[in-house]
């Protein structure tokens, strides 16, 4: 371990408070301040302060997947990414009631039925078209039934958008629909009128009350064509009643001339989910070689994160547990320990932007996730935001550190995207053993305490 040393001195109990005082003390007194307390402790006690950055770390990337049940934002979409290869994203949801005791009248006739999605947000490449498809669910989505990122539901083959194309960048002011002015960005996909008329001859039971109506229908899955290259995925505001509608228009023998209107809308007491597919044999050689092939050693030159399920890296400090074998009559204080990512690649950020905060966190023996000892100091000391000034993130990781050392333990970390469940985003993050000066690194100021 090569040690940076920045200061030895000799503290003694008591001299913090001493030295507070010591203005006065040398003003009415001629004893040298260097001889202040040395009557208190024996000339054997004394803490030496040290720093380094040389503490060895391996990482590696591998395959995630995560709980994607409910979250803020239905993902929708598919791109073409050159390090990470392609992806998928689309979502399976309920229908929620916006009235009960709906009645089409006498001879209801369909005009037309359209998805309309709120769109708060995309992430990569809009000018490629998106070609969306949208099927009707065989199997219901259970309230009690946990969800992830690779679950699927059985759905009817029948593609009712028919292959609709659209850019994740439509018009978001004033558009016109019907009797309404729509001030949000949304996409309308119209769908076939066979799923229409589906809904309008559902046993009139179907419409007493949204349970009713899940009974008799299961729901919508919603997803994207795979793209040759760009392309992006959409942030989809799923329970924006106003904005994200299934949207059925028809007349009757009452309104021969006038099409009415009924909506479908999705709560917060409606279940739906995320399905992410990933493509990784797409990627780069360097990420598919350690990703896929299991190359390991890959990692120390650069690693991945990627969220919707997709990619979180594994991080350890083999050597910690035997940090304190060389000092047999000291201790070891850890003062502070920072881990910093610095992030490579990011020349090309209007299209590939860094994340706002990653997920640090504990892998236990059993494989399950541990919040570290540091995370509950808040997050202004433990950190994790990226600092675009520096393109890196930094973790305080000085409390796990200690316990390391203390406990002979081996806790290795594994390091992710915050919201990886409900947003697109990706950072390649500069390995250990990275040729470069900027590289991940462990960076250590800790006391060595005599007896």
């Amino acid at each position: 371990m090569k040690d940076r040393k920045i200061r030895h001195t000799v503290l003694k109990d008591g001299l913090l408070l001493i030295m507070g005082v010591m203005v006065f003390l040398s003003s009415s007194c001629k004893k040298s301040p260097d001889s202040i307390g040395n009557e208190l402790l024996s000339e054997n006690n004394y803490i030496g302060m040290y720093h380094t950055d040389t503490t060895c770390i391996v990482a590696h990337s591998v395959m995630d997947s995560i709980g994607s049940k409910n979250v803020t934002y239905a993902l929708l979409g598919s791109m073409m990414d050159p390090v990470f290869g392609g992806t998928e994203a689309g979502f399976y949801t309920q229908l929620h009631l916006s009235s009960n005791g709906q009645t089409f009248g006498e001879n209801p006739v369909l005009d037309s039925l359209v998805l309309q999605l709120n769109l708060g947000g995309y992430y990569g490449d809009t000018t490629t078209l998106q070609m969306v498809h949208v099927y009707r669910l065989l199997d219901t989505i259970s309230s009690s039934e946990s969800y992830y990122s690779y679950s699927d539901i059985n759905v009817d083959p029948v593609d009712y958008a028919e292959g609709h194309q659209f850019r994740p960048t439509p018009k978001t002011s004033n558009m016109i629909v019907g009797n309404d002015t729509i001030d949000r960005p949304v996409v309308r996909i119209p769908l076939n009128h066979q799923l229409g008329e589906d809904l309008m001859n559902l046993d009139a039971t179907a419409y007493q009350n949204p349970d009713a109506f899940k009974a008799q229908f299961n729901g919508l899955y919603v997803t994207c064509e795979s793209v040759g290259y760009g392309g992006a995925i959409s942030y989809v505001n799923l329970t924006s009643n106003l904005y994200s509608q299934l949207q059925l228009y028809y007349h009757n023998d009452e309104s021969p001339d006038r099409s009415l209107r009924y909506d479908f809308y999705i709560t917060s007491a409606d279940n739906y989910f995320n399905r992410f597919k990933h493509d990784y044999s797409q990627g780069s050689d360097a990420f598919v070689s350690q990703l896929i092939n299991g190359d390991t050693i890959l990692g120390q030159e650069q690693v991945y994160l990627q969220s919707m399920g997709g990619v979180k890296t594994v991080i350890g400090f083999p050597n910690l547990q035997t940090w304190g074998d060389a000092f047999s009559d000291e201790h070891i204080v850890i003062n502070e320990a920072k881990l910093i990512l610095p992030a490579i690649g990011m020349e090309d950020s209007t299209l590939f932007t860094a994340p706002q905060t990653l997920v640090l966190v504990g892998i236990k023996d059993d494989g399950t996730s541990v919040l570290l000892p540091d995370y509950y100091e808040g997050t202004t000391y433990f950190g994790g935001q990226y600092n675009s000034l520096n393109q890196s993130v930094s973790f305080r990781i000085t409390e796990y550190m200690q316990h390391i050392i203390q406990n002979k333990a081996n806790m290795k970390l594994s390091l992710g995207i915050n919201g990886a469940a409900y947003n697109a985003q990706r950072l390649i993050v500069a390995g250990p053993g990275a040729n470069a000066e900027n590289k991940m690194r462990l960076e250590v100021t800790y006391s060595v305490v005599s007896e």
